[in-house]
């Protein structure tokens, strides 16, 4: 249901002409343009801004960034505030907490020792956040507001969001990340992603389905595996945390 939608909206694209077929490529999903819409959000906020008679995300540079930015504002975009805030994570801190179902205000975050990162201030104490840890507690910590999660509508990956929020701060003069990032560690294959779950299985912590994809559940039984061993309860997926269910 969902692919015969974005085809019959890519059908009225060409029909209207927007388009041209010739240049209606996509990628394996369907996503296409410089800013990646999918048809039926093309359809939505698709803008014709040099008024051209085409909504043209391919070839016209203002067209796409209008179109961007009127997705972005449909989606629920704050005009004035920023994506979040990299932030210093305390040693011991129960990172039980950093997930995105665990919001609170920048408030509560400061009472539980988080500092932005380099010493500088928040400028709203009452702005609601969630603590991002994707480097676990070897890497930066980040207090992510509602424009992060106006991001990740557009991708749901939070890796995405955060490369587009930082690289937008970047474009304005922004500084680089303040922490070092555990640059050290690997990404873990999918086939040694399935081998973690089964091992966290057979210790009793994953009740889950071995599938090599690493959801809330997965995270939640490496916390615990961590915890179990006095190691700091990040629920990062590393390959040291790996080779201690191997029992090396």
């Amino acid at each position: 249901a969902y692919f015969k939608d974005e085809f019959l909206s890519a059908l009225e694209i060409l029909h209207r002409g927007d388009i041209r077929p010739d240049r209606l490529k996509g990628s394996w999903a369907g996503a296409f343009g410089a800013t990646q819409f999918m048809p039926t959000a093309f359809k939505r906020s698709a803008v014709d801004f040099d008024g051209d008679g085409r909504r043209d995300i391919v070839d016209t540079v203002p067209d796409v960034l209008a179109s961007t930015s009127n997705k972005f504002k449909k989606d629920g975009w704050r005009k004035g505030e920023t994506w979040g805030y990299e932030v210093e994570v305390p040693r011991g801190f129960n990172y039980g907490l950093a997930q995105r179902s665990k919001a609170m205000t920048v408030a509560q975050w400061e009472r539980m020792g988080i500092r932005r990162a380099g010493g500088r201030g928040f400028p709203r104490s009452s702005d609601s956040a969630f603590l991002l840890t994707p480097g676990g507690a070897d890497g930066p910590g980040f207090l992510m507001l509602h424009n992060f999660r106006v991001i990740m509508r557009y991708n749901p990956a939070e890796a995405y969001a955060l490369a587009i929020g930082h690289f937008a701060d970047r474009l304005r003069g922004g500084a680089p990340l303040v922490q070092a990032w555990p640059r050290g560690e690997r990404v873990l294959t999918r086939a040694e992603r399935f081998e973690m779950q089964q091992l966290l299985a057979q210790r009793g912590f994953y009740r889950g389905e071995a599938d090599g994809n690493f959801g809330s559940g997965t995270r939640e039984a490496l916390r615990s595996f961590q915890a179990s061993i006095g190691s700091p309860a990040d629920g990062f997926a590393s390959s040291g945390a790996l080779e201690r269910l191997r029992g090396r």
